[in-house]
């Protein structure tokens, strides 16, 4: 059961290399918004359909891995988006890249799937939390680095740089995870449509709880991230500084994950660390739109409440599920995200474009984050919740 260890690492680098594809755009969104020519809300949709096929195929996706096996749909996953990052690369014009990034959205929607699968089915259990916790080191990493990174790379260059960075990254995962990795059960059904029927009956209230408010807390968390740069070179930051300060969110999970993982192994109540990193970072989302001369100290304490939400999150379906139903649940998880962070930069955007600054929109992110709360309370008052 060591092997369990390597599996860990190989899907962490590929939620990895998920998040450089994913948040590539951000850091070279005011460069693609110049030399496009579009919209504020045009450029957001560049990151909702990215987003949006997890809203389609998650929960098929999630189906099909419960099928099929981790490995397969694995490697499925991650070649198709590496062609639609290619796309992205080799595009002239808007409709190219849009095209792109909904095809390379495609294949992150399943890999995500894939991935709290992968790590749940090795470590259902036993250290679901410290897993989890390395697990969600991933993301914030890759959003970090490519914030820092990406706009500065594509100022010294060109935008297209970036974008072939997380081309590379994406191949090697692809190469490792062909190579490494292996499903450890693997579900076999005689009637596919009788096992989505009892897939659904099976799976209960709760999950879905948990996936409203993944949902909605990433719907404020990516916008801010998707925004942020812009936001900050207009008060007159430069582009690093500004990619710096729009990252600081995800420090926290970089740093803290681990140890809040290990936390939430002693003592449960995982729905309490989910509120509170919902409300605390709502409460902080408010203080920049106010006060954004104390940007830097509010974002790294996002980044704090971050950190406090996401290992929890990630371990609740191991808590409200079988393993047999646990691809479903993480399908959920992830169409429950895609809505939320389809529509979540879409509507930032588009509140900036009708009121001509940020203060409106940073009051709906934070709405967003703040409404999350409401589907853990409900489950905490679930009988079937331990």
């Amino acid at each position: 059961m060591n092997y369990r260890w390597i599996i860990l690492g190989v899907i962490t680098f590929c939620i990895f290399s998920y998040g450089v594809v994913f948040q590539s755009i951000p850091p070279i969104l005011p460069i693609l918004i110049k030399t496009l020519r579009i919209s504020y809300a045009e450029a957001g949709v560049l990151m909702s359909l990215f987003t949006l096929p997890k809203f389609l195929i998650s929960l098929p996706g999630g189906i099909l891995v419960d099928r099929y096996g981790a490995r397969a749909i694995g490697i499925a996953s991650l070649t198709i988006m590496s062609i639609g990052t290619g796309i992205v690369a080799s595009g002239n014009d808007y409709w190219i890249l849009v095209c792109g990034r909904f095809l390379a959205g495609m294949g992150a929607a399943g890999m995500v799937v894939v991935g709290g699968k992968g790590v749940t089915s090795w470590f259902y259990d036993r250290e679901i939390g410290f897993s989890m916790g390395i697990f969600n080191l991933s993301m914030p990493l890759a959003t970090v680095l490519s914030l820092n990174l990406m706009g500065v790379i594509a100022y010294q260059s060109h935008w297209r740089v970036s974008i072939l960075i997380s081309l590379i990254l994406s191949l090697i995962a692809l190469i490792l995870f062909f190579i490494f990795f292996k499903n450890l059960t693997q579900t076999k059904e005689k009637n596919y449509l009788t096992g989505i029927s009892l897939k659904i009956k099976s799976a209960g209230k709760g999950i879905w709880l948990v996936g409203i408010t993944w949902g909605l807390f990433n719907a404020g968390l990516i916008s801010f991230i998707t925004f942020g740069p812009d936001y900050f070179t207009n008060l007159g930051m430069d582009t690093a500084k500004a990619g710096l300060l729009s990252s600081y969110p995800m420090w926290g999970g970089v740093i803290l994950s681990p140890f809040v993982g290990i936390l939430i192994d002693k003592l449960g109540k995982k729905w309490l660390f989910v509120s509170v990193g919902c409300g605390g970072m709502a409460f902080f989302l408010i203080l920049i739109s106010f006060f954004p001369q104390k940007a830097t100290i509010f974002a790294i304490l996002i980044g704090v409440f971050v950190a406090i939400l996401t290992p929890a999150i990630f371990s609740l379906p191991a808590e409200l599920l079988p393993e047999s139903l646990m691809g479903f649940g993480f399908g959920i998880h992830g169409t429950s995200l895609g809505i939320g962070i389809s529509l979540g930069p879409y509507i930032i955007g588009l509140l900036r474009d009708l009121t001509g600054d940020y203060l409106i929109s940073f009051i709906a992110m934070a709405t967003f984050s703040a409404l999350g709360i409401l589907p853990m309370l409900l489950l905490r008052t679930m009988k079937s919740y331990k």
